[in-house]
């Protein structure tokens, strides 16, 4: 263990993956819900799975003069945070790699926002104008090892990469209807728009008006729940 880096662990897993690049791929995924449900306190709330220490909920809210209560983190903010955390995630253990020990590793990032196109004034207005991340270090290293250290870092930050590379994310929008209105639709004949749509024995559907075929079936109930 070094810089809080399980190196042992780490250069295990690097092994396996070297030897299998298929094992590199990885799909992330978070689901999280803005709260209608509340008048005040965080607006949007999500909850993640760690590896041990269980489910966290995060929470955020926006600022009172972007229309929020400021009763927690904003997003923003915490794009800033997982921007500091991977980055020095990756110094220290690409440091660690180097067999370099740090003493101290401090992150500071300070940006320039322009709120312009986010008030709706006017749109294609850069929302960011300077974006500067300073890096604290104590170690007993030389400049050009931390260098060393600070390009690999540059290259191999998951987080890095996101915020260098333009990466526009294909966006569906998925309107859910309520589960009643749901069943009710089961039922309208896509012919007679009335609820004639009726299940048959084989759990297929027929409307008892027009005989028209029906969209839906019915999954056959289990010997299980059929004992019910």
């Amino acid at each position: 263990m070094l810089n809080r880096i399980d190196l042992k662990g780490f250069k295990k897993v690097q092994d396996e993956y070297r030897k299998d690049r298929s094992k590199c791929k990885k799909t992330l995924e978070v689901k999280g819900r803005w709260k209608l449900d509340v008048q005040y306190g965080p607006q949007f709330e999500i909850k993640l799975a760690t590896e041990r220490a269980g489910i966290i909920t995060v929470q955020t809210d926006e600022t009172i003069i972007l229309g929020g209560g400021g009763t927690a983190v904003h997003p923003v903010h915490y794009c800033m945070v997982g921007f500091c955390g991977c980055f020095s995630a990756a110094f220290a253990k690409w440091a660690a790699m180097a067999d370099i020990e740090l003493k101290k590793l401090d992150i500071r990032i300070i940006a320039d926002i322009d709120l312009t196109t986010g008030f709706g004034i006017e749109d294609g207005i850069d929302a960011v104008n300077d974006y500067k991340l300073e890096i604290y270090i104590e170690s007993d290293a030389s400049e050009d090892e931390l260098n060393k250290v600070l390009e690999y870092t540059k290259k191999r930050c998951f987080c890095m990469y996101c915020i260098t590379t333009p990466i526009e994310p294909k966006i569906e929008m998925i309107i859910e209807t309520p589960e009643e209105e749901i069943e009710d639709a089961v039922f309208i004949c896509p012919n007679c728009f009335k609820y004639t749509m009726v299940f048959l024995d084989d759990n297929t559907q027929k409307c008892s008006n027009c005989n028209t075929i029906g969209y839906f079936t019915r999954p056959p109930e289990s010997e299980e729940s059929s004992k019910k």
